[in-house]
């Protein structure tokens, strides 16, 4: 079984205020180095962001039981287990609820937007010996293999499979269109890119929900990327709400 680290950042919640000391360890992790980012952990941590007392051991812990309760430890085996014997999906009825991008409610519920539920395909395959990698396609994040490059996977559609032109079909008809087809659209994206697309997901929840306080909470996280630099001034100027 791979993955045995655990979560360094956590520390007592006693004296300085929980919120501020969870964005102080997001912002850590994220700017450190991006070799040593782990995806479910930096995941974790932002939900806790949102989420102060989430105890991100505990999820990491719950991801550690599915991959040892995985019956066959490969890319398939993990995708049957999470979709067939878990019961993963994609949240259909509440696709644009904030709790579909922290990690803790997808695992705790097994419902999902494409990304969060892609997440937890990728660590779990990585607990039990198997690498695969996020696939940034607009509109519709996706689960790739860097061994074989034409394989994809679909979690929020009950892990099908998909190949190139199963991709760009999936694309044209989510877009109607809009969007023209770049073969880039299906190249594997570093786990910190997972998460700056997390947080677009967020910061567009929060906005349409006009909530200013966890949007603020957003955008201190954001900026902590260089992805995010130009919104330096419109973090700013939220930040009063936190005050």
């Amino acid at each position: 079984m791979q993955g045995s680290r655990r979560y360094v950042g956590e520390m007592d919640p006693s004296g300085a205020d929980l919120v501020t000391r969870r964005l102080q360890q997001f912002c850590s992790v994220m700017t450190g180095p991006a070799s040593e980012l782990m995806l479910d952990e930096a995941a974790l941590m932002m939900s806790a962001v949102l989420q102060p007392r989430l105890d991100v051991i505990e999820w990491l812990s719950v991801l550690d039981e599915f991959a040892a309760s995985c019956p066959t430890p490969t890319r398939e085996g993990v995708l049957a287990h999470l979709v067939g014997d878990l019961g993963f999906i994609g949240d259909r009825r509440s696709y644009g609820d904030w709790r579909n991008s922290c990690l803790d409610r997808v695992v705790a519920g097994r419902r999902g937007i494409p990304i969060s539920l892609s997440v937890v395909v990728i660590e779990v395959a990585r607990r039990v010996g198997v690498t695969l990698h996020g696939i940034g396609m607009p509109a519709h994040f996706l689960v790739g293999d860097p061994t074989e490059p034409e394989w994809f996977c679909d979690p929020f559609h009950g892990g099908r499979t998909l190949n190139v032109a199963d991709a760009r079909e999936l694309l044209a008809t989510l877009t109607h269109g809009q969007i023209p087809w770049d073969p880039k659209h299906l190249d594997p994206v570093a786990p910190r890119l997972v998460i700056a697309r997390m947080l677009n997901n967020l910061k567009a929840a929060f906005t349409q929900r006009k909530d200013l306080l966890r949007l603020s909470l957003v955008m201190q996280m954001r900026v902590a990327m260089p992805e995010f630099e130009s919104e330096r001034d419109q973090a700013r100027h939220l930040s009063f709400v936190l005050n």
